[in-house]
């Protein structure tokens, strides 16, 4: 069982604290597998001589389930609501952050788009503001470049 660390240790800010207990947390978690396993081929190929072993996997397992208790509150992980839907339909979580890659990827794809219409069509307005109104624009165009080298944005 690991030792338990103040709440000052706990709550620092280099997240060392948080790294160990998260890895060990995946290390119960992988202990806790590996246990599932052996006792489902101890159950596949039961013998009554096997009713023993079967036994000290199942109290492994349960212990080991007693001391993830113990230390999950020691974890501060924050699991969005969609993915826990997605695995409760029994789907794989890296299938909800596949979608999610490719909806952020899209959006960025659209976002970039607008940005790049949005820097085509000022530079033609000024263009057109040039040629027609030409002593306005300088004026205007002038103020711009000024607020924005002075940081003031009027």
């Amino acid at each position: 069982m690991l030792p338990s660390n103040s709440a000052a240790q706990r709550t620092s800010d280099s997240g060392e604290f948080h790294d160990a207990d998260r890895e060990a947390m995946e290390a119960k978690i992988c202990e806790s597998l590996e246990t599932l396993s052996q006792i489902n081929v101890t159950v596949m190929n039961h013998e009554s001589a096997d009713e023993h072993v079967l036994q000290q996997r199942v109290d492994r397992l349960v212990r080991g389930f007693a001391e993830m208790h113990e230390m999950k509150d020691r974890l501060n992980v924050n699991v969005p609501e969609e993915v826990l839907a997605y695995i409760r339909d029994g789907r794989n979580p890296d299938g909800f952050t596949s979608q999610f890659m490719e909806r952020v990827a899209s959006e960025n794809q659209f976002t970039n788009g607008k940005i790049s219409a949005l820097t085509n069509f000022k530079q033609e307005y000024e263009k057109k503001l040039k040629e027609f109104f030409p002593e306005e624009a300088a004026e205007k165009l002038g103020r711009q470049q000024s607020t924005a080298i002075d940081g003031t944005g009027q």
